[in-house]
């Protein structure tokens, strides 16, 4: 039990980061140059790339590197889409920002690279 809840920490820690910035933090507080195109964009796509590879790397070593991937999957892709979905639920009629379906996609873009990335690690793996 006490090492479930050890690798829980850094992707709790992650998911309150992102909570923090694409939720309490104000808009207007954020120093965004005017020349570059779609930042905002990229820096949900990093958080949630964040999130998930956080996830894999703490439930891949909890599982002593043969975790299952159906489970894997599900903590590391499913739940941090329907998390960036309900963070611009939230915002758009909780916070005094506006939700966007763009921050979505590039949400569920973020997590689905971490996805991409982890099963070419682990099939790298197992060929050596």
């Amino acid at each position: 039990m006490r090492s479930s809840i050890r690798y829980i920490i850094l992707p709790a820690l992650v998911a309150l980061v992102i909570f923090y910035v694409t939720c309490i933090v104000n808009v207007d507080s954020i120093p965004v140059p005017k020349k570059v195109l779609h930042y905002d964009k990229l820096a949900h796509f990093l958080m949630f790339f964040t999130l998930s590879a956080a996830i894999y790397f703490d439930y891949y070593w909890l599982h002593k590197r043969k975790p299952n991937k159906y489970r894997l999957l599900f903590f590391g892709l499913i739940i941090p889409v329907i998390y960036g979905g309900l963070i611009e639920i939230v915002q758009e009629h909780f916070f005094s920002r506006s939700g966007d379906w763009h921050d979505f996609y590039a949400d569920a873009l973020g997590s689905l690279s971490a996805t991409v990335l982890l099963f070419i690690y682990i099939r790298m793996r197992r060929k050596q």
